[in-house]
């Protein structure tokens, strides 16, 4: 009677269990496959936030200096030679900051025209490179090369007569001045130009980079004989 009866009951178990198992399975299954599609939806988010603030990090550090012309100089320090305002802007339509006296050092940080911004105490603003002289000695004394050259002159289409560090070309036709690029010649420095002669490094332009210079000539006709050579400077 017993043997019976765990013939029927065994059977009825063994199904019921086959079932269970089954429907665990298959339970456990629809769990890892919606942990997967949660977990990756996670990361995939957590990559689109990263990328968001990497790129707003860069948007923001472009624009750090928008509006303004980043070059590096042969000299970042420079001495004033006359007293002058320190102002919030590149211009005299801006607000004055403070007052840098005469013959005082301040720190060169970017140009933007012919102004410089500068760290003076602390502070940083923009001053006329104008009343800037630059107080580092010049490294490369001695050294000679060669360089593209052409000419200009006091009256050419835009110029004022005066250079980037406050001469008066028009004051002077004599004079010889050569404009440079910084970068590679320092202002203020002194040079021997083949066929020139020795001048003064003090002024700049927008077509003067790298191993280029411009000379000084009183006249248009004395530019135009001038032309554009190829000649041997040498840095006094």
């Amino acid at each position: 009677m017993l043997n019976k009866s765990m013939k029927k009951l065994f059977p009825e178990s063994f199904k019921n269990s086959k079932s269970v198992l089954f429907f665990t399975t298959f339970t456990l299954m629809i769990a890892f496959v919606v942990a997967t599609i949660f977990s990756t939806t996670a990361n995939e988010q957590a990559s689109k936030n990263e990328a968001k603030e990497v790129a707003s990090k860069s948007y923001n550090y472009a624009n750090r200096f928008a509006n303004e012309s980043i070059q590096t100089v042969a000299a970042k320090k420079y001495k004033t030679t006359a007293s002058l305002n320190l102002r919030k802007g590149a211009g005299t339509k801006y607000k004055k900051i403070l007052a840098i006296p005469k013959g005082k050092s301040v720190t060169y940080i970017s140009k933007k025209g012919s102004w410089y911004k500068v760290s003076y105490k602390g502070k940083k603003g923009y001053v006329s490179s104008k009343y800037l002289k630059s107080t580092k000695k010049v490294s490369n004394a001695g050294r000679s090369f060669y360089v593209t050259s052409t000419a200009y002159t006091a009256y050419c289409s835009g110029c004022s007569g005066r250079t980037a560090t406050g001469i008066n070309l028009r004051a002077n036709p004599s004079k010889k001045v050569i404009a440079v690029d910084p970068r590679v010649i320092p202002l203020g420095s002194k040079v021997y130009v083949q066929g020139y002669g020795t001048a003064i490094a003090g002024d700049t332009g927008g077509a003067i980079r790298g191993n280029r210079i411009d000379v000084f000539k009183s006249s248009k006709k004395a530019a135009l004989n001038w032309g554009r050579r190829t000649v041997k400077i040498t840095i006094l």
